[in-house]
């Protein structure tokens, strides 16, 4: 391939759309994210015309993205996942994926070596999609900082079922009623760490 050129990797989930192009060193250029609402292809198009397709020399997408591009390299999703992560951090113990339908995560051995993967129910609990409903509901311009008010708490923290989206939600709204407001950001995240820790894990 042309050293000018440049890599272009497409990952399409249930409620999302993400874009990240490199250089052939593997350097992030630019990256664009985008719920596309069921509506994939236009969307996928608008994303798309963000970026100099012209200087693009292949296409990557993950195992998850539907087989609407022509021409172009798939890859595994957790291979992808994996791999990513290891560019950031070499000594990976664990890795959770939280994804808009569900969420998993994978275990490495003390080498970095891959372990194991468990991934949750089909309860939406915990799930992308459940945080991204809490953040819209709180009129929260987007989940980055729906996790930095969370992060930020120093106050106790509201119980709340976390196995069943549901019960979830009305906790939460419980909890805002009650004027507890910057803690139902913490309750929500924390959702995420309990269904994790009730996946089953077998070494």
């Amino acid at each position: 391939m042309d050293s000018n050129k440049t890599i272009l990797g497409i990952d399409i989930g249930s409620i999302s759309i993400s874009i990240a192009e490199l250089a052939l060193d593997k350097t992030v250029l630019k990256t664009a994210y985008t719920s596309h609402c069921g509506d994939i292809k236009s969307r996928l198009q608008d994303l798309l015309s963000q970026f100099d397709l012209q200087r693009v020399g292949t296409i990557a997408t993950s195992s998850s993205t539907p087989d609407i591009l022509e021409n172009v390299t798939s890859f595994d999703s957790r291979i992808c996942y994996i791999t990513a992560a290891r560019r950031l951090n070499r000594r990976l113990g664990s890795l959770l994926i939280v994804g808009g339908e569900k969420f998993g995560v994978i275990l490495f051995d003390q080498n970095g070596e891959y372990l194991n993967y468990r991934s949750n129910s089909s309860c939406a609990a915990g799930t992308g999609s459940f945080l991204d409903q809490q953040a819209k509901r709180l009129n929260v311009p987007g989940i980055e900082e729906f996790s930095e008010i969370a992060y930020r708490n120093r106050g106790p923290i509201p119980k709340i079922a976390s196995r069943c989206a549901v019960f979830a939600k009305t906790d939460l709204i419980h909890a805002q009623q009650e004027g507890i407001h910057s803690k139902i950001f913490v309750t929500a995240c924390l959702t995420v760490w309990q269904k994790t820790l009730s996946i089953p894990f077998s070494r």
